[in-house]
C-alpha cells in the first residue's frame, strides 16, 4: 500500500511533530508509489485558517533506486500554503493542478530551484477566481526545509503566487528576493492568496 511506503511514512512523521493533532488528507494521484511519473499524491492539513499541502513523489517512497545516495530522488518535495475557511472539508482542485503540472515541468526537464520563478500565461490552476495571480516563485519552505530519510536528503520547497505585476518585476530585476522578503513581513506563512493585496516596490 502507498501509505506503508517508507518514504512517505518519513515524510508523515516529519510534519507530525509540526501538527501532531491534525490528521491530513491523502490525496492520491497514482496506483502506487513507483510510478515516475509525477506526483503521486499531496497531504493536505486542514489547519486554522489554512490549508498546508506537501507534496510526495518525487522522492523515493520505496527502495533506493538511484546511484546518488546523498539526496532522495529529485531532492525534494513541494509544500504550498492557500487560505482555508473552517467549514472546508475539501481541497481546491485549482491548487492540485499548480503542484501537479509543476512537478510535470520538473520532470520534462525544467530547472526548479529555491529562488526560481515561474511566469504562466493564466491565472494559477486555470480557476478564474484566482484572477491577476499568474506566477509563482520557489521559496524554502517555512517550517520544515529539510529532512533525512533511509534514501537521503529531503528538501520542501514551497511555492508562493506572484501578481502578474509581480512576476513581471522579478523578471525585470532578475530575482523575487525583495518580494519575498515584503510579502513574508506581512505573512510569515507565506500563503498563496489569490485574494491579497499586491506588494507595493
Amino acid at each position: 500500500m502507498l501509505e506503508m511506503l517508507p518514504g512517505l511514512t518519513r515524510i508523515y512523521e516529519e510534519w507530525a511533530q509540526r501538527y501532531p493533532d491534525v490528521q491530513p488528507l491523502t490525496i492520491q494521484f497514482a496506483a502506487d508509489g513507483q510510478s515516475g511519473e509525477g506526483l503521486d499524491g499531496v497531504l493536505a492539513y486542514p489547519l486554522e485558517g489554512h490549508w498546508l499541502l506537501v507534496g510526495f513523489g518525487l522522492t523515493e517512497l520505496g527502495e533506493k533506486t538511484s546511484e546518488e545516495k546523498r539526496i532522495s530522488g529529485a531532492g525534494f518535495e513541494f509544500t504550498c500554503r492557500i487560505p482555508r475557511d473552517p467549514d472546508d472539508r475539501s481541497v481546491p482542485a485549482w491548487i492540485l493542478r499548480v503542484l501537479h503540472a509543476l512537478a510535470d515541468h520538473f520532470l520534462a526537464g525544467s530547472d526548479l530551484d529555491v529562488g526560481h520563478w515561474i511566469v504562466t500565461p493564466s491565472p494559477l490552476g486555470g480557476g478564474p477566481s484566482n484572477g491577476d495571480m499568474t506566477s509563482l516563485v520557489i521559496v524554502p519552505d517555512v517550517e520544515v526545509r529539510a529532512m533525512q530519510t533511509e534514501n537521503g536528503l529531503v528538501m520542501f520547497f514551497q511555492l508562493v503566487g506572484l501578481t502578474a505585476d509581480e512576476g513581471a518585476h522579478a523578471q525585470e530585476a532578475g530575482t523575487a528576493a525583495p518580494l519575498v522578503a515584503l510579502l513574508r513581513d506581512r505573512d510569515p506563512k507565506l500563503l498563496t492568496d489569490p485574494g491579497r493585496e499586491p506588494v507595493r516596490l
